[in-house]
């Protein structure tokens, strides 16, 4: 995506500038070099909804309606700030988080069974998050273009 007029904002998921908000016990993200650059740092939906205490978790248990409309009602004011800046000639990068079930751009993970287990088992695939998915959603009803990838 060329920039207009050299203007861009990068949106970023939520944990690429606070890794605290990271399930507990995996590795940190991608390192990003963020201050001169125009960021929107999104919300993390996972702890939002699930708290700092979740547990290790995957898309297709996020699948549900409620969650859902959860993510696009937690998205709904960055869209109306980034139809904005999209209006005013910036262009828009999302930056996703790798293998995450929310904010995955281009990997996620699916599995892991149902109930109760000795040992927690998951598999990485190409595909979007569910919040990232209701992102392009919105922003493709409300006629923004953008760039999407994983950090």
């Amino acid at each position: 995506m060329e920039e207009k007029n050299g203007k861009e904002i990068l949106v970023i998921g939520h944990c690429l500038a606070n890794v605290h908000s990271r399930l507990k016990g995996i590795k940190a993200p991608p390192k990003m070099e963020i201050c001169s650059r125009n960021v929107i740092q999104l919300p993390c939906p996972e702890m939002i909804y699930l708290g700092t205490a979740r547990r290790e978790i995957t898309k297709d248990q996020l699948e549900t309606p409620n969650y859902k409309r959860f993510c696009r009602s937690l998205f709904e004011p960055f869209a109306d700030m980034i139809e904005q800046f999209y209006q005013e000639g910036y262009s828009i990068k999302l930056l996703g988080v790798p293998k995450s079930p929310s904010c995955g751009a281009e990997t996620t993970t699916i599995g892991g069974p149902c109930g109760r287990v000795d040992e927690f088992t998951h598999e990485n695939v190409e595909g979007m998050g569910v919040f990232y998915e209701e992102i392009m959603q919105e922003l493709g009803e409300r006629g923004v273009f953008f760039e999407m990838c994983d950090a």
